[in-house]
């Protein structure tokens, strides 16, 4: 059965080299059994550069209060992981997903979502981080400082 063979990380690893892009193909084809598809997907991430995780493991792993799922796109396992677009990812601990398929795109476009977690690629312009109620307390705080020096100069220049 699936469950099976998803435990034995060796045989499970021969079978997804021989059937992930049918896999990835399927999830994009196929609405009906689209969910059932992605709890067979697996990608390293740069937490795990060097072992294939699935959607699941990379849920349960999530940072408490994380609602998205990361990914980013590339030609190859090196080229994403050197990509600048993981600094601030990396910085606010959030693991991200290497997706470097040319199918993945596809795949990723169809699937949209897992276990009520938004895809987003780390690559997207305009990519709204989340922000922690610290995060986000600190960012105020930092505001409030602005706006004060902000009046002070304006005062003085007239």
């Amino acid at each position: 059965t699936r469950g099976e063979l998803a435990e034995n990380k060796e045989d499970y690893k021969t079978f997804y080299e021989q059937f992930s892009k049918n896999i990835k193909l399927g999830i994009h084809e196929d609405n009906t059994n689209r969910d059932k598809l992605a709890s067979l997907l697996r990608y390293n991430s740069t937490k795990y550069p060097d072992e294939l995780i699935s959607l699941k493991d990379y849920v349960e792993r999530m940072r408490e209060g994380q609602k998205n799922i990361y990914y980013i796109t590339g030609e190859s396992k090196k080229a994403v992981e050197n990509s600048p677009f993981l600094e601030k990812l990396n910085q606010k601990g959030f693991e991200v997903l290497y997706m470097v398929e040319p199918i993945d795109e596809y795949c990723v476009q169809q699937l949209k979502e897992f276990d009520g977690k938004k895809l987003v690629c780390a690559s997207k312009e305009g990519m709204d981080l989340e922000e922690s109620e610290d995060d986000k307390k600190k960012r105020e705080d930092e505001k409030k400082a602005c706006e004060q020096l902000c009046t002070v100069i304006k005062e003085h220049l007239g």
